[in-house]
């Protein structure tokens, strides 16, 4: 057996975990792998919910946009309130963000950089058919352009063995 003494590698540590959130499966999956990593490294978790700028129509009565926002807004609050358990969340530190740019993987990247995090925990994506033509991948973006290591989480995967969908 080698003795790597000094020319040994430095041990890794976790001190902060970066999840970005959308409102889908994938990433509410993602979270709870983030906070469990937090959990067991005694690390800082930050939730950084992103959204896309709500496109303003020429439709929208005056008035009408806010209350959408604001309908919009109370249903995502409710969809993150389970995102962590309860028994986690209170044996790590916790901090939302919540963030409205474009483009998404540029947001990420800088929010980041911004918190000097060690790790990014991220979802995949399955896209099918034609969408993978068209949607953004931005777990791959993120992965090419991040200042610290990306942690990529699959999705739970039915007795088949493929992904659901």
């Amino acid at each position: 057996m080698q003795d790597l003494g000094r020319n040994a590698p430095a041990m890794i540590t976790i001190q902060h975990i970066l999840a970005p959130v959308d409102s889908t499966k994938e990433a509410a999956g993602a979270v709870r792998y983030a906070a469990t990593l937090a959990q067991a490294h005694q690390a800082r978790l930050y939730v950084l919910h992103i959204k896309a700028p709500f496109p303003v129509h020429g439709r929208i009565a005056a008035g009408s946009l806010e209350n959408v926002q604001e309908h919009q807004t109370k249903k995502e609050q409710a969809q993150r309130s389970d995102l962590i358990p309860a028994r986690v969340r209170d044996s790590i530190t916790v901090k939302e963000f919540r963030v409205t740019g474009m483009p998404i993987t540029h947001v990420i990247v800088e929010k980041a950089r911004e918190l000097n995090v060690d790790v990014i925990v991220m979802p995949v994506y399955r896209r099918k058919g034609w969408m993978r033509f068209f949607k953004e991948n931005v777990t791959q973006q993120v992965i090419q352009k991040a200042p610290c290591s990306v942690f990529v989480v699959r999705s739970p995967q039915d007795p088949s063995g493929t992904s659901s969908p």
